[in-house]
């Protein structure tokens, strides 16, 4: 289907379904997409746009769907059938871009090791995505699956610097794919962004989730944090996870969009969900974070089209400016590969596919 990245055959999987036969749905739905349990939960559901019911306002939850089929669908589990070629494939980074990668290099055999710097694999599905949305237990099990397949996975492994690139193809890697994905946040330039208690969305989300998801209670009352007023400037999937995870903190949360709705960077569903869980939703355009004389925020100046600035009173202040790529290391060198930095969970699985197809490709297997 053509609104769908990873080119799942989405008539096919539903038929199988309404037929009631889960586990033969699953196995079709990961003839294209190796991680239905994750998509089945936090997919933007291109798909769903480009349903042909979608213009009625009702289109088919395919996301639902999919996510039905993974959880119960028991499919066959993977079995190891790693047979080495001497081909030694190495990963960098660990997010849904290098698990793609890893999970269609092991089906080709080949020995592949993921490098992640942080002290478990996942990357912003780890550290980004709250437990309300993508359960630890979920992600741990696609972990396990890579696992099953042969796939190594090193932990606290910085490739740059406390591993260079050089020292892997001495190490017998015949190739290199960087898949570091875009985790750093574009910095704002507006009044007051340097005041304390202000945090990127991102910055924000890692902080409260590096330890463990399910003990971010632990970890906001550890680091004080949010404070009993939140206001969230920016829209994006990063800024509505940030501003749920805050209600659900216990925090008064508000969010400010620098234009309409329509430009959010989510879809209806999580500004319904949003609302519905008592969030505020403003369409305004933020002028100034204004700080205490002791250097703390108190609010964010607003100002609606033509009206009278108002200050929405607020202790704690998340910046939700969108992502950069994490710098490249030597992405220039001959056998070193490059996954194209996008933007939701299905493109980069669909960007990691891309990428183990060329060095397949490569490799000439």
């Amino acid at each position: 289907m053509s609104g769908c990245p990873l080119g799942i055959d989405i008539p096919g999987f539903i038929r199988l379904l309404r037929e009631g036969d889960t586990v033969l749905a699953l196995e079709r739905i990961k003839k294209e997409n190796p991680f239905p349990a994750i998509c089945g939960r936090i997919c933007p559901a291109p798909c769903e746009q480009a349903c042909v019911f979608h213009a009625d306002g009702e289109p088919i939850a395919i996301r639902a769907l999919e996510r039905f089929a993974a959880d119960f669908g028991h499919s066959k589990s993977e079995k190891p059938h790693f047979t080495p070629r001497g081909k030694k494939v190495a990963i960098i980074g660990s997010g849904p871009a290098g698990m793609s990668a890893a999970y269609y290099l092991a089906k080709m055999d080949l020995s592949v090791t993921i490098f992640e710097a942080a002290h478990q694999p996942g990357g912003l599905l780890r550290y980004a995505i709250p437990e309300y949305r993508l359960p630890q237990k979920v992600l741990d099990e696609q972990f396990s699956q890579l696992k099953s397949l042969g796939v190594e996975i090193q932990t606290d492994a910085v490739v740059g610097r406390t591993l260079m690139i050089d020292e892997l193809f001495m190490g017998g890697f015949s190739a290199v794919l960087l898949a570091t994905g875009a985790s750093l946040p574009r910095f704002s330039d507006l009044p007051g962004s340097g005041l304390a208690g202000v945090y990127y969305d991102v910055e924000f989300l890692n902080r409260l989730q590096e330890v463990n998801k399910e003990d971010v209670l632990v970890a906001a009352r550890r680091q004080r944090m949010p404070a009993a007023k939140t206001v969230i400037v920016g829209g994006g999937p990063a800024a509505f996870d940030a501003a749920r995870l805050c209600l659900r903190l216990g925090s008064e949360t508000q969010v400010v969009l620098d234009g309409f709705e329509e430009q959010a960077g989510v879809g209806d569903e999580i500004l319904k969900e949003t609302r519905e869980e008592g969030i505020e939703i403003h369409s305004m355009q933020a002028l100034e974070i204004v700080g205490d004389e002791n250097g703390f925020v108190r609010g964010v100046k607003c100002r609606e089209v033509d009206e009278v600035p108002i200050l929405l009173e607020a202790r704690t202040v998340i910046i939700a400016n969108g992502q950069r790529p994490n710098p490249s290391v030597m992405d220039n060198m001959e056998k070193v590969f490059a996954c194209a930095n996008s933007g939701s969970v299905v493109e980069a699985i669909a960007g990691g596919k891309t990428a183990a197809q060329k060095i397949i490709q490569y490799l000439q297997l």
